[in-house]
């Protein structure tokens, strides 16, 4: 859009004034307009001068001002009136930081973009003065945002890369650094009812993230069916079989993931797919994957691992290795799990049935990393987090966390998730029915903490499991609270393998 001339203007700018040269001073000489009706609020400032320190992108930085938050304020605001999730916004302001430095420009320097996104009339954007109202700019990006990406495929995936597919600019790469101010400045912002600057009172960490969350979080407790069904495959799961949710196909809806480790027909670790729209009923794959048959060693996760908008199987072997390490391999969803994308013998040694994996992005950098959940045997005696750097070829750790909770076990699931909209990524804790208790508990470590704090009280469900269940937590209906899943692999009165899913 208008990143070389703006560049220009950056230029002539800095031969008048030195200061100038610093982003947020050469972007002021060109004009520009108020983002919200009554102008940069107290509350604007006090969110700029937290932030300031945390902020690392190349064209904002820590020249950030009340006024570029007045600005990113107005775009979360109408995000949150479309009734979209916090990653659009994210989305939203990331262009617009690298668009316009959050300046609602009045005078085009570039052909004839102006505001907030740089959207030109000549291309169809809208008028001059539409473009100039925050409002109408941040929904017209939205509008080419979801026509781009169809079924909420916007939703994983770069996001400097989708910022490009809907600007389509000529310096593509320009959009990724921002993303990470983008998140901070929507973290701040983000609220479920007014969208308002927020009042927390929180200072970032030394990665930018907000100590303590403000959002409510879903009360539970998992009463409410939203779907009890039996999948459309013959006979039933049992210990040989993992299962995995992951919207294999795009269109919105979390499908069955079925990992038969052993006992194929094919002698190798077989996968099938069955579809959430139509209730786990219809199957979208079936294939044998690149491995023999794997077992008690291995652990498996999907994730979109190269950022193609199609998710990968990640797959974790913690012993009996060539390297003698710890290794994941990577299968690559757009070959429908045929071939390799990695495969990586980690800084970890040979771990055992005392660690668990999880896989997300933690630091916002464009690569997945994995979490090392060290169940017992650690030294401090509780339950321990470590995070293995992606970008790092999960050689080096980004964090390394005792949790307040003491050793685990077998019974306990990890699931990473933003449990209370924060934007940090939680590891939501899933225990399964025990000696004390027949009620399944869910207890969330705060990612804003780096799992140092617990999010609330435990909370008791009416759900009891076992070593036949198989637990995971996801938005199933895709409204803002996590729901549970919960799959009895076999046992069931049907005969069958059963699964339900309880609203949160």
């Amino acid at each position: 859009m208008r990143l070389s001339a703006l560049s220009g203007v950056l230029c002539a700018a800095a031969l008048v004034t030195a200061s100038l040269s610093l982003p947020g001073a050469a972007t002021a000489a060109i004009p520009s307009t108020s983002c919200a009706p009554g102008g940069v609020t107290a509350a604007d400032r006090s969110v700029a001068q937290r932030l300031r320190p945390a902020m690392t992108g190349q064209r904002l930085g820590s020249a950030l001002t009340g006024y570029n938050v007045s600005c990113a304020r107005a775009i979360v605001r109408h995000v949150i009136g479309r009734g979209l999730p916090a990653r659009a916004a994210v989305i939203a302001v990331t262009t617009a930081i690298t668009e316009s430095t959050l300046h609602n420009y009045t005078l085009a320097v570039d052909h004839d973009s102006l505001g907030l996104f740089q959207q030109r009339p000549s291309m169809g954007w809208g008028s001059p003065e539409q473009l100039l109202d925050p409002g109408f700019a941040t929904g017209a990006f939205l509008d080419k945002m979801l026509r781009s990406y169809p079924a909420s495929s916007w939703m994983a995936g770069d996001i400097g890369r989708i910022s490009q597919r809907v600007q389509v600019s000529r310096y593509p790469a320009a959009y990724g650094p921002e993303a990470n101010d983008a998140r901070l400045l929507v973290g701040q912002l983000w609220t479920s009812s007014t969208g308002t600057s927020a009042t927390a009172t929180t200072t970032p960490t030394t990665t930018g993230t907000p100590k303590k969350s403000t959002k409510k979080k879903p009360a539970g407790p998992f009463s409410k069916s939203l779907l009890q069904t039996v999948p459309g495959l013959p006979g039933t799961f049992d210990d040989r079989h993992r299962l995995l949710l992951s919207d294999w196909n795009g269109d919105g809806h979390s499908d069955l993931v079925v990992l038969q480790q052993s006992g194929t027909t094919s002698g190798a670790t077989e996968v099938r797919i069955v579809s959430g729209a139509s209730k786990f009923q219809h199957l979208l794959l079936h294939t044998a994957i690149p491995l023999g048959p794997t077992d008690v060693r291995h652990e498996f996760a999907m994730a979109d691992w190269n950022f193609d908008g199609r998710p990968d199987l990640v797959v974790t072997q913690k012993s009996g290795t060539a390297s003698g390490r710890t290794e994941v391999r990577v299968l690559d969803g757009a070959s429908f799990l045929r071939r390799y994308l990695q495969e990586t013998a980690t800084v970890l040694g040979p771990s055992d049935a005392c660690y668990a994996f999880a896989v997300a992005d933690w630091n916002a950098d464009g690569r997945v990393d994995v979490a090392v959940i060290q169940k017992c045997g650690t030294k401090s005696g509780r339950t321990e987090v470590r995070v293995l750097d992606g970008a790092s070829d999960l050689q080096r750790y980004l964090q390394d966390s005792p949790t307040p909770l003491g050793p685990t076990d077998a019974r306990h699931t990890f699931t990473v998730a933003d449990f209370n909209g924060d934007l940090n990524l939680d590891l939501v804790v899933t225990q399964k029915s025990g000696a004390k208790s027949d009620r399944t508990v869910l207890q969330v470590l705060d990612g804003a903490a780096q799992y140092r704090n617990l999010l609330g009280k435990p909370i008791n469900t009416r759900v009891s499991t076992d070593d036949r269940h198989s637990l995971s937590v996801l938005d199933w209906n895709r409204d803002g609270r996590l729901d549970l899943v919960v799959v009895q692999k076999y046992g069931a009165a049907t005969g069958r393998t059963e699964a339900k899913i309880l609203a949160g």
